[in-house]
């Protein structure tokens, strides 16, 4: 694509925005949200609860390889990945998985969490002993999953295929007993609520790219390799799933990120698809290849870009999957927008539609939000199940202000911006805008941000959005520019440059009028991550010590927020992705802060997780009696488990063996954790 002159970056905002402030001092006075009112995750607070603080004392720094809780709490392995959904079923054998016996476990590195009441109520009631829990297994790594693999090129067809079974989502029951919530099994596959979706799962692609010609083509390609696939539908089911969100209407919906990781070349793509400047564009922006072969000769055929060049175009969607009806199959919401989406979190608008917030969580990537055409009927939850088809796709632009603008991606506007910049590639129809939904955002002049992840609206409680959202940015390792006003970007090893935002931060938005449905919004820092006892980074053997939040908040220090909760009582609970890589005395781990503090924000450890795992999913039952995270990738190593894999070819042991311990084999597993007496969760 021709260059474009890129938009100020969300570090030059905030570096100019703290600057008018007077500078990171200014932090200590923000003017913060003020949510006595409101509550959380579309549940009522219970009276008096309104602003109550956490009453545990925070976990101590531990590289302990368990899931450390505070004192007067307890903690309950759930399920791990290759417990089988099913009575009658034997325990994992890791060693002998089978896509066949895949699609009937619980799949690996399980991500977002998402509870479901039984039965299906709106608002959702706070009582009852029975869940549905959907979780999203993000990716799957063959270092990982199989222990008896002795060199990286020794996997076999089959392995592959139990590989790419272990991605997608996990719907299962649960059930209350006096040890917090526990899985129960179904007699077997169809007789119950619990079930795999994976990448071979029959799906309908719906809204305004559903007949783009990229799906169609792909679409065809993945029918011939599961022919048995049902007419109407495409066998590509869901994967590389991250966060996601629910709707008021009781169905999930699951975003897809690093699909790209799945597809490879065995030879180039044809020639027609390598001159296409509209895919060529497509493959640079999402990292797939359209040429340099880069064969896997395992790998389903579906998945090579030699015969198959647009297949990535059939994932990077949002997909909505009812977990209280199994045979409706999953829906690809097309008109959301394509990108490696990191949630898509719902709030109702103040007449009565649905906004779906979302982050692309790459490096200089967008932050969206959707808004329905049709409003929700709180009355009829069937006929709700297709609201996400038709609505208006927006992308946020920021100021140096603390001001902001829905940027509406529309086919007018994109191309308008194309033809300014020169662009080879015109967007020819809604469809193929929404397919293409990154390069637009860019087009229009969207900021860019380091790494959105989990993007959340406050919600009353009949679901609608007060106004305030928060944005965690987990943090940016590729870009090392100037930012004079933020001490943790400044490099002491070198005066001249800056390093490279390596902490990450929460930025706050308020839509204005308190809508979610609003065209213009404020912003301002909400945590600047890092240790905010230390005024200064250090740099030893090239590698980040300590690094500076100081006046942004105080307690425990923490880097890279990734997912966020809320409870109801107006506290923030923040799960991080590889702190450990900044802070190295401590695993990755769950804090909590309000969001009504009235100075720097107290922070405080509540949960530490077992040794090279990320913390993914926090959510809290409807009662807030229990507390689950998903624990994810135990013992991988580093941020890219280069670590891990270099180790597993010596012929290493696993840095982890949680959650059986031992010498057990890691395995990623969710976990509830309650209080001893049975109370509330931080009270």
């Amino acid at each position: 694509m021709d260059e474009i002159a890129p938009p100020p970056h969300i570090q030059d905002l905030i570096s100019a925005r703290l600057s008018r402030r007077g500078l990171v001092a200014s932090l200590a006075s923000l003017p913060l949200l003020s949510l006595a009112s409101a509550c959380a995750a579309h549940k009522s607070p219970p009276p008096g609860a309104a602003n109550a603080p956490v009453s545990f004392s925070p976990v101590a720094r531990t590289n302990a390889d368990t899931v450390t809780v505070p004192a007067g709490y307890q903690v309950r392995t759930v399920i791990a990945w290759g417990d089988p959904l099913f009575e009658g079923m034997a325990p994992a054998d890791l060693a002998g998985l089978t896509r066949a016996e895949q699609e009937k476990r619980f799949g690996q590195n399980n991500d977002m969490l998402a509870l479901f009441a039984l039965p299906f109520g709106f608002p959702a009631s706070h009582q009852g002993d029975d869940l549905l829990l959907c979780a999203n297994h993000e990716y799957a790594d063959a270092t990982m999953m199989f222990p008896q693999l002795t060199k990286p090129d020794g996997i076999s067809a089959a392995q592959t295929q139990a590989l790419y079974a272990s991605m997608g989502i996990s719907v299962l029951a649960l059930a209350r007993d006096g040890a917090g919530w526990r899985m129960v099994r179904d007699a077997n596959p169809g007789a119950g609520k619990n079930r795999r979706i994976t990448p071979f799962t029959p799906v309908v692609f719906a809204g305004p790219a559903a007949r783009h010609e990229w799906v169609l083509a792909a679409g065809a390609a993945f029918r011939a390799a599961e022919p048995e696939a049902k007419e109407g539908l495409i066998p590509c089911g869901t994967m590389a799933n991250c966060a996601g969100g629910q709707t008021p209407w009781g169905t999930f919906l699951s975003a897809e990120e690093n699909f790209n990781f799945y597809f490879h070349a065995s030879g180039d793509a044809p020639e027609a698809a390598r001159k296409d400047p509209a895919l060529s564009a497509d493959a640079k922006s999402f990292g797939y290849p359209l040429q340099r072969p880069q064969p896997r000769p395992t790998a389903p055929a579906q998945y090579d870009l030699a015969s198959n060049p647009h297949g990535p175009a059939l994932y990077g969607w949002t997909v909505e999957i009812d977990p209280y009806d199994p045979d409706w199959a999953p829906r690809k919401r097309t008109a959301l927008g394509r990108r490696k989406a990191e949630c898509a979190n719902t709030a109702l608008t103040r007449d009565g539609r649905l906004a779906v917030y979302s982050g692309d969580d790459q490096a200089d990537e967008f932050v969206y939000k959707f808004v329905s055409s049709k409003k929700f009927d709180p009355q009829n939850r069937l006929a709700n199940r297709d609201l996400l088809d038709d609505g208006q796709l927006y992308v946020a632009r920021f100021s140096p202000e603390g001001e902001g603008e829905w940027l509406a991606l529309t086919l007018a506007s994109a191309n308008a911006a194309a033809a300014i910049a020169g662009y080879r590639a015109p967007f020819r129809d809604e469809g193929d805008l929404l397919v293409r939904a990154r390069e637009a955002a860019r087009l229009m002049g969207a900021t860019p941000m380091d790494r959105p992840e989990d993007v959340e609206a406050i919600l009353d409680g009949d679901w609608v959005g007060q106004g305030p959202v928060l944005i965690n940015c987990t943090n940016n390792r590729v870009r090392a520019q100037a930012s004079p006003a933020s001490p943790r970007r400044a490099d002491p090893a070198d005066p001249g440059k800056t390093q490279a935002n390596l902490t990450g931060h929460v930025l706050r938005l308020d839509e204005a009028g308190g809508d979610c449905g609003a065209m213009r919004f404020t912003w301002d820092v909400f945590l600047l991550a890092g240790d905010p006892d230390t005024p200064t980074i250090t740099i030893r053997d090239g590698k980040l010590g300590a690094v500076s939040a100081m006046g942004s908040f105080s307690g425990d220090r923490f880097a890279a927020p990734d997912n966020l909760c809320f409870d109801r009582s107006g506290n923030v609970w923040i799960a991080t992705d590889n702190s450990d890589a900044v802070f190295a005395d401590c695993n990755d781990s769950v804090l909590v802060t309000s969001v009504q503090a009235t100075g720097p924000r107290s922070v405080k450890r509540f949960l530490v997780g077992p040794v090279g795992a990320e913390i993914c999913g926090p959510t809290f039952a409807p009662d807030e009696r229990a507390f689950f995270v998903a624990i994810q990738h135990p013992g991988e190593g580093n941020v890219t488990g280069q670590e891990f894999r270099d180790a597993r070819w010596r012929g290493a042991a696993p840095f982890s063996h949680f959650p059986d311990g031992g010498a057990a084999w890691p395995r990623s597993a969710v976990m509830c954790i309650t209080k001893a007496d049975g109370g509330r969760i931080g009270s």
